[in-house]
């Protein structure tokens, strides 16, 4: 067994990856087997079919009505109607009975067969009938009018499903109609998931300090799943080498597919790539990635080894550019994932060599579709689930400007890959639940980037919806001035009144602090909210009022706070900091505060309001919204969270 670390072998790209897996043999079908048609949801086809009969089999109505000879109505309306003999009724699933000659007319039912001697079939709200002799027919009919003609819709003999076809309900409905009762598919392999880690614990059982539930291998069989693959989960094992090896071994007796999440880096600890080298042949060692570097697949004879990341984003980046076209050509199916193109909203510079992938959100706006990056650190789950596609920027180019067309791929299997609506900006808990009360957290998308952020979305017309909670300095009102200050954003967008929320000093039980002065004074650990939000806004207008008063800058004051630094991305953040210890005070929500359990004071009243683009206003989820503002449904949910409360004007127009 190879101890300590060991570098990386040559990063391939992951269309290389693909190409070296395939020339190792490892892509082609396992073999194909019969299966009946009920049982063949997601299989892919091992031959091509064609049409064994007509279809229709026969010409028939598609009315109900009257069977006649078209001779028979020419030139007929309502002021020229004619009396036709009935010669009796033709019903659905009987044969054809009597022939029908000029004069007379047949009833017939709806999918009946046309009697010989008909060329049209009159509707019966055309008509008026006795039942028994006769029918007057008010309107003329041109030949075949409201018939269906055998063969019509597919030929005998012709090529209906293509060898490499996904069989889906809709091509399952038509070969059943085509009378085909069984049908030759490839064989699906046999796959086993298996996580690793020492910091892994089971969900549903208690959470050790440093631990984190496993949830990678639950997206993988999920994922699998969604492909019509039945995946078996084996839970996970720690990292150890002997442990691992014997786990995969075994896995490997009643699998044809192997994949692992985490231990693939290069680090001593991540053992992987050892056992799959040990006990298989190295394929792939790393990607040219960013994140989905540490990526190794190897060989067992015909059988395949996937070590996927241990970081969610970077195990379905990979499940989606990497493992999913493996496993479908496995599969034997013709299709792959299909990008789309979308024009990269932001600007970032990523560097020359390597391939990056973004969580987007999709936005469809003028009809061009834009690509919003969902904010994520490494190790990040909640993205995962606010994620329309990823995209994948290009590794020849080190900049990537606002606009920038680049190709992304959506993760929703079915349904639109974009949302009705996106709403970016400030983080509020109060937001989500009033998705879930509209029943829109399907149909709207939420991201969390901060109020300048989510405004400078706003401007340039990429999303809906800014959500902000800015002070401005000068006259102490909030996020009015910012909009009347734009003059492009004025000319957007409007301001929508929402509801008030309290900030709090929040610290541990037991402490006394009164301000932040006593924080600076008394050399305590401060926990700071990121550059952009509403709150950090706040906390520095109070650092430049304390600076002024003590004739130093705010830079300077600054400097003197423990912690200044430790920015983190959201209210809660800032109550789990203090009650884990790590800092001793920090401006958040009282309701944050009120769930961790903290001391607090309150410092001020903050006005959260909604920043909407006015082409974006007449969207129904977003008048949804503006409504719900205004209902008692708001008031009723505020009182849920503490120190929540409805503004007289929620929902009202109150800029520009």
């Amino acid at each position: 067994m190879e101890q300590g670390r060991k570098l990386f072998h040559t990063l391939l790209s992951p269309e290389e990856a693909l190409e070296a897996v395939r020339k190792e043999g490892l892509l082609s079908p396992l073999g194909t087997e019969i299966v009946k048609i009920e049982d063949s949801f997601n299989r892919v086809l091992a031959i091509d079919i064609y049409s064994p009969i007509d279809y229709p089999p026969f010409d028939r109505s598609e009315v109900d009505g009257y069977a006649v000879s078209a001779r028979s109505v020419e030139g007929v309306d309502e002021l020229h109607p004619v009396k036709l003999m009935l010669k009796g009724f033709q019903k659905i699933g009987e044969p054809a009975g009597t022939e029908v000659s000029e004069g007379e007319a047949v009833g017939i039912d709806t999918g009946a067969i046309i009697p010989r001697g008909a060329s049209t079939v009159i509707m019966e709200e055309h008509t008026v009938s006795d039942g028994k002799t006769f029918v007057e027919v008010r309107r003329s009919a041109a030949p075949g009018e409201n018939i269906s003609f055998a063969g019509s819709d597919i030929a005998k003999g012709e090529l209906i499903i293509p060898k490499g076809s996904m069989l889906t309900p809709e091509k399952i409905a038509v070969l059943s109609s085509l009378g085909i009762s069984e049908v030759e598919v490839y064989k699906v392999p046999r796959i086993s998931v298996l996580s690793t880690g020492n910091e892994l614990v089971e969900p549903g059982s208690p959470l050790g300090e440093g631990k984190i539930y496993e949830s990678n291998g639950r997206m993988v069989v999920s994922y699998l799943s969604s492909l019509g693959i039945r995946a078996y989960f084996a839970g996970f094992v720690p990292d150890d080498y002997d442990l691992m090896r014997r786990r995969i071994e075994k896995l490997l007796e009643r699998s044809d597919i192997v994949i692992t999440s985490g231990g693939t880096s290069a680090g001593e600890k991540d053992v992987v790539y050892r056992v799959f080298q040990d006990i298989g042949e190295l394929v792939v060692h790393g990607l040219r990635m960013k994140p989905g570097k540490p990526t190794v697949i190897a060989k067992n004879g015909r059988k395949l080894l996937i070590g996927l990341p241990g970081f969610p984003l970077s195990a379905l980046s990979n499940m989606i550019l990497l493992v999913e076209p493996m496993i479908m050509e496995i599969m034997g199916a013709s299709r792959r994932g299909v990008a789309l193109r979308a024009a990269f909203s932001g600007k970032l510079r990523k560097g020359l060599g390597k391939i990056w992938i973004l969580p987007v959100m999709l936005s469809r706006t003028d009809g061009s579709l834009y690509a919003v990056p969902v904010p994520y650190q490494s190790g990040s789950v909640s993205a995962l689930m606010r994620t329309d596609a990823i995209a994948i920027l290009p590794e020849n180019i080190d900049v990537i400007d606002d606009g920038f067309p680049v190709n992304v791929f959506p993760l929703r299997v079915r349904g639109s890959p974009w949302k009705e609506a996106l709403i970016v900006g400030s983080h509020d808990l109060l937001l989500q639940e009033i998705m879930r009360d509209m029943d829109l957290n399907e149909r709207v998308g939420i991201a969390y980037v901060g109020s300048f952020r989510g405004l400078n979305l706003l401007r340039r017309g990429v999303i809906d919806v800014a959500p902000t909670h800015l002070l401005d300095p000068e006259s102490r009102v909030y996020n009015i001035p910012f909009i009347e200050k734009d003059e492009e954003l004025r000319d957007k967008a409007v301001l929508v009144k929402g509801y008030k929320r309290r900030l709090v000093l929040a610290h541990r039980k037991g402490e006394k602090i009164e301000s932040l002065e006593d924080v600076i004074d008394r050399g305590l650990r401060f926990v700071n909210r990121n550059i952009g939000s509403g709150t950090r806004v706040y906390v520095d207008n109070v650092l430049e009022k304390i600076a002024r008063e003590r004739n130093i800058s705010r830079w300077e004051l600054s400097r003197m706070i423990k912690g200044y630094e430790y920015e983190v991305p959201n209210h809660n953040a800032v109550a789990a900091a203090i009650a884990q210890g790590r800092a001793d005070a920090g401006i958040c929500i009282e309701h944050a505060a009120y769930l961790y359990g903290l001391d607090y004071r309150e410092v001020a009243e903050e006005h959260y309001d909604f920043a909407i683009l006015k082409s974006s206003m007449s969207k129904e989820v977003v008048r949804m919204l503006i409504d719900f503002l205004k209902s008692d449904r708001l008031r009723k949910l505020v009182e849920r969270y503490k120190g929540y409360s409805a503004d007289e004007l929620s929902g009202e127009v109150v800029c520009c």
